[in-house]
């Protein structure tokens, strides 16, 4: 560690030397510009004015090889997308209309912010737009959150007579939120990069990227199970009011745990936290008692497994709400300080 004193020149300028060493490494010369950059940890973040994100464009190239199925080369543009690149460049040695539509449909259903720029025979350029200005990360997780809330409500009401047609519908939503998984994935990956970005997206430290992360991971895994539920809720049928009441009745309570475990993350309410955590046992108790239930119900034993499998991922949804609260009670808890 190495320490300087902090010298005044002029009475009323603090001045504090740059090490010769990092100096000469990230080849600043006499008159060049830094960015100091103030951390909520009382630290300065010193970057060169070249290095900042705006000044360069990062690109990757993704060669379609021989035999390359479509799903691999989705899942490879993803990839690169999450890793935070500008420019992603798929080149082919021939025209595939196939893969090319495949793609240009992955991109629109999967991810936020990439526009197709340029596409020729012998390939395709496009260019994925930040995006934290106009929607910062809390805000997409809010809206994550909203649409995954919604999906559990509405694949809980295809059991109901008439409403066969929101199964469809509420398995299409689990896209939407998988575009907001992966735009939220990608600023966190550049975040954790280039710290001067952390308080762009709306975070205040780099311990909360990780925070973030796993609340994504779990909202993802919200509208997964939704769209289960929904699936399973096809080849069930009708169910007797009483039991599809009570039914209902716990997927209302896995949704409010939810709705309520983002809303202590994002106001970093740790009463509210504690409550979802409670109440998510109750959940619990509740799908033991309908698992029983439902094995008296006169339906085929095919249905009954599905009726369980709608219980699990209901149960599921609070338990999720549980992860995400006590990721909020935990960022509630300040940084030490060092010294």
């Amino acid at each position: 560690m190495d320490f300087r004193k902090v010298q005044v020149t002029g009475g009323n300028s603090f001045v504090v030397s740059l090490p010769k060493a990092w100096v000469k490494d990230v080849g600043l010369r006499p008159k060049d510009a830094v960015a100091v950059i103030t951390q909520s940890d009382s630290s300065l973040l010193i970057v060169p004015r070249r290095d900042l994100r705006e000044a360069s464009k990062s690109e990757a190239i993704i060669e379609i090889g021989q035999g390359m199925e479509k799903d691999a080369l989705l899942r490879q543009f993803i990839s690169y997308y999450l890793a935070g690149y500008d420019i992603i460049r798929i080149n082919s040695g021939k025209y595939d209309s196939s893969m090319r539509a495949f793609i240009r449909e992955g991109i629109r259903r999967k991810l936020v912010g990439v526009e197709i720029i340029e596409e020729a025979p012998t390939g395709i350029l496009t260019q994925c737009l930040s995006g934290y200005v106009d929607l910062p990360l809390k805000k997409a997780v809010e809206r994550m959150s909203i649409i995954a809330a919604g999906m559990v409500t509405d694949a809980t009401n295809v059991l109901e007579r008439g409403r066969r047609d929101l199964g469809e519908e509420v398995i299409q939503r689990d896209d939407e939120v998988d575009r907001f998984y992966h735009f939220i994935l990608r600023q966190l990956n550049i975040a954790i990069r280039d710290r001067s970005v952390i308080q762009e997206i709306g975070l205040n430290s780099a311990r909360d990227c990780l925070g973030y992360r796993l609340v994504a991971k779990s909202t993802e895994r919200v509208a997964d199970h939704a769209a289960s539920v929904a699936l399973q809720a096809r080849a069930v049928g009708h169910l007797p009011e009483t039991f599809f009441k009570k039914l209902q009745e716990m997927s209302s309570l896995s949704t409010r745990i939810f709705e309520n475990s983002i809303s202590s993350l994002l106001r970093l309410d740790s009463k509210v936290a504690e409550d979802s955590i409670s109440k998510s046992r109750e959940v619990v108790r509740m799908e033991e008692k309908l698992s029983s239930e439902s094995v008296a119900l006169k339906i085929a034993g095919e249905q009954t497994a599905s009726v369980k499998l709608i219980l699990e991922s209901i149960r599921r949804v609070a338990e999720y709400g549980a992860d995400i609260s006590e990721t909020a009670i935990d960022m509630t808890v300040r940084e030490p300080q060092l010294g």
